[in-house]
């Protein structure tokens, strides 16, 4: 296990150099909240599955940090039968703290930066798996259909996974200006950067929430 000290080198290092590739951006002031929490979370793990468990637990908590100060870009692509097509831009993610009813709480923002798109609103939702292929059903090869459905809220009842109607992926319509843009923010209550972890973020081709998946991107 590394000493917390040099694991947090390397993770401030590791962001940095992925800045560029990855699409993520830390501001100045985050770096020394990193530091600190690299050095508690390495100290967290250990060899018992418990105390790991708890660690992963830390990690989730901090990724649902409403002021985290960090965000990625995830790139979009067309999605298509044969696999991704052109790239049309980046959907920035963050943490971000909103009001409801009088009371504070983290929600999640993604802001649009898209192009070559139909004019009008499109059903916007976060789907199960990290994966814009195409996907066969009923013998036709289907754009996106890869990314599986949307992102349900569950529960696990004992031996049982319950599934809820909380339709927690279903965003606010994303809406695409006469030239084929958008720059909108959508902010999703009761979502967070640990929610979008190994899942695809899709854009259908109009508002109805089944109409093909047009374009896609994951966020790993």
């Amino acid at each position: 296990m590394l000493p917390g000290f040099w694991l947090s080198i390397l993770a401030v290092r590791f962001v940095r150099s992925r800045q560029k590739q990855r699409g993520i951006t830390i501001h100045r002031h985050a770096l020394a909240s990193i530091l600190v929490w690299c050095v508690a979370f390495s100290g967290a793990l250990a060899q018992s599955p418990t105390e790991n468990a708890a660690a992963a637990d830390t990690l989730d908590s901090l990724m649902r940090s409403g002021n985290l100060p960090i965000e990625f870009k995830i790139n979009i692509y067309r999605t298509s039968t044969t696999g991704l097509g052109p790239y049309i831009g980046t959907i920035t993610v963050r943490n971000t703290m909103i009001k409801i009813g009088g009371r504070t709480e983290p929600a999640l923002s993604l802001q649009a930066s898209l192009l070559n798109l139909r004019p009008g609103p499109h059903a916007f939702h976060i789907h199960e798996y990290p994966d814009c292929g195409p996907k066969e059903k009923d013998g036709v090869m289907v754009p996106g259909l890869a990314a599986g459905a949307h992102l349900f809220a569950e529960h696990q009842m004992g031996s049982e996974t319950v599934t809820y109607k909380s339709h927690l992926g279903n965003l606010p319509n994303l809406l695409v200006d006469a030239d084929g843009l958008t720059r909108e923010e959508v902010i999703a209550p009761r979502l967070a950067l640990a929610d979008l972890v190994n899942r695809s973020i899709m854009v259908h081709a109009s508002q109805d929430d089944n109409s093909a998946r047009e374009a896609c991107g994951v966020f790993k």
